[in-house]
Order: structure tokens, then sequence, then C-alpha cells
């Protein structure tokens, strides 16, 4: 059995496929995890360790959730648990063995499917082959499991799936697996995580920029955590897209990587958009899910904008993310104002809010809540979201009847709410509940035991311990040897010797977080700890010492000292008791002490030119020091041109060849293709600056050519005009990299590639005003395949205005040989109004109906089209040529191989405007006799 086991275990390892990749290729990891664990580039950063019983809902309210939260043990959360000696075994028994679960192998990344039954019987094995499987996906609510887990109660009191989410719809949820069809709420609650010792999971932000707890029934997890910087997550888009996740560990490329260990028993929370890696050590049972909630809200909606760039596949996405949002605005109506946008029927209107006295209860207790800086902006943030998304993508659940209503409340919420006070925000009790659910009794208690002792305690005028820098004048001056201090007994310090900058000792933790400035726990001793680096600032007012990345977003920057290190005036003092201009000046340098900053403000039309000789005037005129001229331009050295001059300095330095001079070998350079310009390039450092000239690289040539990092990086710095990647083997990931990044390109040709998996990615908000498009021989382009592409992009970004097709001010369009009809001459003439090339030889399907469509009273191309080529289309015949008359600029026509005669082509070129003449089958302008026609 143990044999048979095995064999089946070995035939289930898969190579790792891509498109872009063959199927010989194996997936290989180049770096060594077992080095990443051993290595001290990774002390615990970050990492914020609390009891159970401090994570509360006051915990968030006061100090929001930005850093990792770890837990040693349970007690205090109120976590419903299965017991330690809990099995896979008892795990299958409890979903069913007919499950089925999805299983990634860790050496190709991949997933496949195998049954509940299948991984109980390799999971315990003690045979079992050498493959690292790894259960990420195993949601279990709705089964027999779902009773014995429970996430921690702070979790429960503040995710929006139990707070926001209709509550019907998920109690009428009876279906355990998680088929999209069946799912009546975003069922991503209570995971199930089962991994065999070695599993690695590479480095990835959860869906939806949602946060998740973990808790270790039994074995052991390492997680490495990056913080989700702007620096931080453009690295880590790159590195996504860059194709180079085997050979490079993200934790190397970034400023400040985190490692911490996770034994049995131990509880960690990863908040919003926290970049994360995992190694299991040994096997391991854990149970763990993901939330949304309200004081990461922003995060949450930057992570969904990264999603929608980088293209991932809607399965691996939050389920129901933007019909959440639309439920959390409906939820903050309600708490705040009293009104629910909800269309429901009085049944479930009684089970979500209750009874109609306790409705009307609960109004008339309504008083001003305060929110907290986090759900302020957050609400703020959800709006500006969902207007940005197309109107076929904003996902207005049917339950809200009318959204505009909606969205103009929450702006009333917005407007009445924004000069709340943070402190008066801390309640210790979950603004967003079901008030038709009984809730716990504790929370008024809780709120008026703490308001007591808020009364009782005064706040204490604390200042931060400072040390001398050892760096400034004050500190490296030699003692005096004269002075009182340094004559009395005991010696004291020199009064010379006084530092003029003193900073933050290294004992200074955060007020928030509690980590030191350089977001280590103070007991870490292996920490380097540079002065110059400390993180931690220091307010002026409040004397509160914080990271500038703990604190909460007020909506107003701090204006940090420029006088006294690791000090500011925080943002928090900045909105609600801003300084005088005698305490900014007391801690802000003025400008006279420094060099006057000089800005000019032009307007939107006005060329970069122009303004910096408007910068160069202000400067000039504000300075007294007379302006000193060059005597000549040295840098860098006029291009001779004339080849009189270049044979008269090649003859001076005693030189035989000419391979060497710019001029000569620039217009050589030009004949050659992308790939020997790159060869060439490499030969000497000369002719690598010859190869640098950008007349060289007007157009990219990548034709046939296997993509890879290095061709579309050259690509992206050569920012070209033309780019032709023809029969290459690009796909949508590299399209979808690529063009953001060349926003210069005028002339795109992507002949013999397939649509749905290459070509499709061109329809995007983010694709460069293209003016020459290439679509020759292109699989799978059909009519619909054309309207989509020639339709506006469906997706979008903030601050885009022209929400049309990109491709509106195309002026030559090719598409020989593909599979378009006579629908897609109409979209043509809808979609393109500045075309005058069209070519669309060998297109079989097209009829003379197609031609009707380019010459129709109402259509575009009747002005603009002069230039077009239907070679090879075997259904157009003689009234075609008819149609074309009324395109009064058309002065080229390829009809060879049709069914046209000669005799319609003379009488269009009797009837046209233009001098024309037939050539064959072919008119075009009539040529000098001297200069004769090309063949």
């Amino acid at each position: 059995m143990s044999s048979r086991k095995k064999g089946r275990g070995a035939a289930k390892k898969s190579k790792y496929k891509d498109e872009h990749i063959s199927d010989d290729e194996e997936f290989i990891q180049t770096f060594d995890v077992g080095e990443k664990l051993r290595s001290k580039d990774f002390p615990r950063f970050f990492i914020k360790e609390i009891k159970g019983s401090e994570l509360t809902v006051e915990y968030f309210q006061r100090k929001g959730f930005s850093l990792p939260l770890f837990i040693r043990e349970k007690t205090g959360l109120q976590i419903n648990l299965p017991p330690s000696d809990f099995s896979v075994s008892d795990v299958r028994s409890m979903v069913g063995s007919k499950r089925l679960i999805e299983v990634m192998n860790c050496a190709t990344q991949q997933n496949s499917e195998m049954s509940m039954k299948e991984w109980e019987d390799f999971f315990t094995d003690p045979e079992r082959p050498d493959a690292k499987l790894n259960v990420l996906s195993l949601e279990f609510s709705r089964t027999k499991l779902d009773a014995h887990v429970s996430a921690p109660r702070v979790v429960r009191q503040i995710d929006w799936v139990d707070n926001v989410w209709p509550r019907h719809l998920k109690e009428d949820q009876d279906d355990a697996t998680n088929a999209m069809n069946k799912m009546k709420y975003p069922k991503v609650q209570k995971y199930c995580l089962m991994s065999v010792a070695g599993c690695y999971t590479d480095f990835h932000i959860d869906f939806g920029g949602s946060s998740v707890w973990y808790h270790i029934l039994w074995g052991q997890k390492v997680f490495w955590l990056i913080p989700p910087t702007d620096a931080n997550l453009k690295a880590y888009e790159e590195w996504t897209l860059s194709g180079k996740q085997t050979d490079v560990f993200f934790g190397d490329i970034v400023e400040k990587c985190g490692r911490v260990v996770v034994d049995q028993g131990n509880t960690l929370l990863i908040p919003s958009g926290w970049i994360h890696a995992v190694y299991t050590p040994s096997d391991s049972l854990v149970f763990g899910g993901n939330f949304l909630h309200s004081y990461s809200i922003e995060k949450q909606l930057r992570v969904a904008e990264i999603e929608e760039l980088t293209k991932v596949p809607h399965k691996f996405r939050f389920p129901y993310f933007t019909e959440l949002q639309w439920y959390a605005l409906d939820k903050y109506t309600y708490a705040l104002l009293g009104r629910s946008h909800l269309q429901v029927d009085d049944e479930i209107l009684i089970r979500l809010f209750g009874e109609k006295f306790v409705r009307e209860e609960f109004r008339r207790k309504l008083e001003h809540n305060h929110l907290t800086p986090q759900e302020l902006y957050g609400l703020k943030a959800i709006v500006m979201f969902i207007h940005a998304l197309p109107v076929t993508r904003k996902n207005v659940p049917a339950l809200i009847g009318d959204p505009v209503s909606l969205i103009k409340d929450v702006r009333t919420i917005v407007e009445t709410h924004r000069q709340d006070d943070p402190e008066k925000a801390v309640t210790g009790k979950p603004l967003l509940y079901w008030t038709g659910i009984k809730q716990e009794k504790s929370w008024s208690i809780k709120a008026k035991n703490k308001a007591r002792r808020d009364a009782k305690v005064e706040k204490e005028d604390k200042k931060a311990e400072r040390i001398p820098c050892k760096a400034c004048e004050g500190c490296v001056v030699k003692e005096c040897g004269k002075c009182q201090r340094c004559t009395s007994y005991p010696r004291k310090t020199c009064e010379k010797r006084r530092c003029e900058q003193p900073v933050l000792s290294l004992l200074t933790t955060c007020d928030v977080c509690g980590l030191d400035g350089w977001f280590a726990e103070t007991s870490m001793t292996l920490i380097d700890r540079p002065i110059e680096t400390n993180n931690l600032m220091e307010c002026s007012a409040c004397q509160e010492v914080t990271h500038p990345s703990c604190h909460t977003d007020y909506g107003v920057e701090g204006e940090i000292s420029e006088i006294t290190p690791n000090s500011w005036f925080c943002p928090k003092c900045m909105k609600f008791n801003p300084p005088t201009e005698e305490q900014l000046a007391a801690k802000i340098r003025k400008t006279t002490d420094t060099k006057a900053e000089f800005v000019v403000r032009g307007r939107s039309n006005q060329s970069k030119s122009e303004l910096r000789t408007q910068l160069a005037e202000k400067i000039m005129s504000a300075s007294a020091k007379p302006i000193k001229h060059p005597s000549h331009v040295f840098r860098p050295p006029p291009l001779m041109t004339k080849t009189e001059e270049v044979f008269e300095k090649v003859k001076k330095e005693g030189r035989k060849g000419l391979i060497m001079e710019m001029t000569v070998m620039l217009p050589v350079f030009k004949y050659l293709t992308t790939t020997e310009i790159i060869a060439c390039g490499l030969v000497c450092k000369t002719w690598h600056r010859i190869s640098l000239d950008p007349s060289l690289w007007h157009t990219v040539d990548l034709t046939g050519k296997k993509m890879s990092s290095n061709l579309l990086c050259v690509t992206v710095q050569k920012q070209p005009i033309g780019l032709i990647l023809d029969w290459s083997n690009i796909g949508k990931r590299h399209l979808n990299w690529l063009l953001p990044r060349i926003p210069q390109t005028k002339e795109l040709s992507l002949a013999g590639l397939e649509f749905n998996s290459t070509v499709s990615s061109i329809n995007t908000c983010n694709s460069p005003m293209l003016q020459v498009l290439n679509l020759s021989n292109v699989s799978n382009l059909t009519d619909n395949a054309l309207h989509k592409l020639l339709t506006t992009p469906r997706d979008s970004r903030p601050g885009l205005l022209d929400k049309k097709s990109r491709l509106k001010n195309l002026k030559k369009f090719v598409l020989n040989g593909t599979e378009i009809s006579d629908v897609s001459l109409r979209y043509i003439t809808q979609y393109l109004p500045q075309l005058n090339t069209l070519t669309i030889s060998g297109c079989w399907k097209l009829t003379d109906a197609g031609l009707a469509q380019l010459g129709a009273a109402d259509s575009t191309t009747v002005e603009t089209l002069n230039n077009i080529d239907f070679s090879n289309c075997r259904e157009i015949t003689n009234s075609g040529i008819s149609h074309l008359r009324r395109c009064v600029n058309l002065m080229r026509i390829d009809a060879s191989n049709t069914k046209v005669k000669n005799d319609s082509l003379a009488k269009f070129v009797q009837g046209s405007r233009h001098k024309l003449k037939v050539y064959g089958f072919v008119v075009d302008r009539k040529t000098s006799s001297r200069k004769g026609r090309k063949s």
C-alpha cells in the first residue's frame, strides 16, 4: 500500500507551466530558504507583542492597526479552538472525505485539486513522497468544523462580513463549498491550513488588502514581514511582474524586512497590505481567517487597485469586495444618521434591525458619535473608489435601491464629522453592529467605567530623555581644563562641551506600538542602531513620541523641526491645536538662513523649456553676483558632420580606420536590427556610445524574439515611437507591465499573436495613445473581439477624466488575415474618427456590405479615409467600389485578387477630384514619367 501511495504522490508532481515558458522548463528556486532562516539580516522587526486581554476594540480605536500583533498565549482572546491533539483525520471527518481542496505544490508554486481523503492519505503516510504540498484555502464555514472554531473576539466585533454584510444573507448560506454561484456572502472567515515540513509560500499580499489572523494549533511557522510603504509596494509590483521570483528573495531588495517565529499556541494578526512570506519548519495545522474592517479602509482600497493594475484573476480576489463597500456606507448612515437604504421586507428588517420599538429607541438615543480619523478618511476613500469605477463595474447591490441618496448621506456624514475629536472616538464599543441581534451588555458598562477612569487620570507632562549626539561641534570640542566644572570634584562635563542637537535615547519607544526607533524591541541586542536612522519623532507640543507611520492620518502633515533632531509638531496637534507662528519659528529655520526657494507656476499648455526660462530669469534677477558667461561650449563637443573634418582628424591622430568615428558608423548602425545594435554596443565603449544615439531607437523591432525581463527593460529605457512585437512569445502579463511605461509610443505591431492571451490587454486605460496599430494574422480576432478592443476600457484610474477608447487617435489600422466581417467595419467607423489608412487584405468574411459601411453618409471615414487595401478579399465586387465613391479624400485602393473589374476602378478615377490613375487593380496618384513607378 505504501508503494502505491508513493507512486500516486509522485505522479501528482507537476511542472511549472506558464505561457512564456516551454513545457520542458522546470520551476527552480535558486535562493536557499534555509539560508534566509539562518541569516541575521532579518531580525524581529515590526512585531508588537501584547497580551490577549489587551487586544480590544478600544485598542484599535486608539492606536489603529498598522503593525503585526503577536500574542503568545490565547488567554484573553476569547477564541474557540479544537484541542491540541486535533488531527488531519479529524478535519477530514468534519468537512467530508469527498470535499475537493486546492493543494499548492511548493516546488512549482502551482495549485492542483485533491479530495480530502487523498490529502489525509498523503499527510498521514509515514513513507509519503518528498513532495512539499500545502493546503492554504480550505474554507470550512457551514461544515461540522465551523462550530469548533471561532475568530478572536475583537475580530468578530470589527469584521465587516459579520457587522456590515446583511446578516440574513449569511444565515441563508447552506452550501459548504466556495463556489461563487452558490456563495451568498464573502466566505473567507474561517480557513484551515495544513502544511508538511519544508513548505514555503513566497511573498504575497492577502486579497483585497484584508487583514488576517493565524493561530498555530500544532507545528511551527516562520513569517517574513515587510510594511506596505509606497516604495515597498512599487518594488513588490516590479518584482511580481519581472518573472524573477525564483531568483530573487524579495526581502533582500527592500530596506527592512522582519522575521518572526510562531510556535504552537501562538496567535499572529497581520494588518492590511503587509507583504509576507511563510515557511513551515515542521508539519503544522493552523486556523485563521481574513477580514476587512474600518481601521484600514484606505490601505484595503489601495491593494484592490494594485490587484486591478496587475490583472489578478477574479478567483483570487476578495469576493464581493465592491458590494461590501456599499454595505459599509449604508451601515455608517444607519449608525450615525439613523436611516438605512436597504430595501427588504418586514421580516428581514426585524432580523437585521429589531422590532419597530427597538429601531425607534435606537433613533431616539442617537447622538453625535465621534469617528476615528481612519474611519472618516476611509469613508471619503470609499466614495472616491466607487466614483472612479466604470459604470458597468460599480456593482451596486440589489438591496440598495437608491445609491445616489446613500452617497449624499455619506457626504453629509463626512462634512458633519470632519472636526471630530479622536479621543472621544475611543469608546471601547464597536460603532457597526446589527441592532436586531442581541449584543453584549458589558459594552455600556465598560464605556461608563472608561469615562470615569479618563476623567480621574490627568495627562502627565512627560518628556522623552535625550542624549548627546556626539557629532556636533559642542560634542567634539576639547575640554578647557580651567572652568569651574573642569576643576570641581568630582569632575563634571566642561561648560564648552554642550550638545547643540541632543537626540532621543536608544531606549525611547513609540507611545503607539511600543517599539524603538528601528522598529525593534529594546531587549533585542543584535540590532544595529545608528543614531541618524532613528525613526521616532517627539512632538514639541504634546510630547508624544511616535513613528510617523504609526500616527493616525489626520489629513495634514506634521511640521518637522530643522533645528532639533527627531522633533516635530505632530499631525494631531497641527489639526486640533496648531502652534503659533512664534512656536513654529523657534523650531523651523527661517528661509533667510537658507538658500532662497524659487518656484515657477505655469499653465498646463506651457512647454518645459518656457518654464525653465522663467525659472532661470528669476534666479538671475535675485542674484547680486555678475553673470560669468563661458568662453565656449565644451560639453558635449560638437559632432563633426563633414567628411573632410573627420578625415583630417583621423589623419592627424595617425589612425588608419574610420570604424571608431560616430559620423561614419552612425549611418551604418541605422541599417541594423534592434538585437544587432544591442550586440554592437557590447563591442567597445565607443560603439556603446554610438549605440545609445536616440535616432537608432525610433523603432524597436523584437520580431520573433523570446521575451525576457532584460528586453522589456531596454524597451522602456529607450521609449521608442514604434514597437514591433510580431510573432514573439510576449504574453498578457508582459504587455500589462510594458504598456503603462511607454507613453510616448505611437506605433505598435502585434502581428501573429493570439487575441485572448495577449492582444486583449491593450484595451486598458494605461495603454499609450496609439496612431498606428498592426493586428495582422492575430488569431481569434473576431467581431466581438474587435468591439471589445475599440470600446471604453473596463478599468479606470484616479484622475482619469477622458474615459473613451485609448485607440480613438488611430490613423492607420492593419487587420490583414483576421476573422473580422462586415460588422467590424461598422465598429471602425463608430470608434475611429481619425482613421485615414485601413488595410484589411485577406479578410475572407468581408463583402460589399462592409465597404458600404465605410461609405455611409453618417460615417467619419467619408471625410478621413484616403487609403484602403482589401486585396485577396474574394467576396468584394464592383458594387463595393461604388460605395467608396462617397469617400471624397480616398486616393489609393488596392483591389488585387478580388472580383472587382478594371471598368469599375476606371469609373472611380473619373469621378474623383484627385489626379488618380489605375495601375492593374490598384488605384493610386499619377507619378512623374521620369521617376517611373515601383512595381
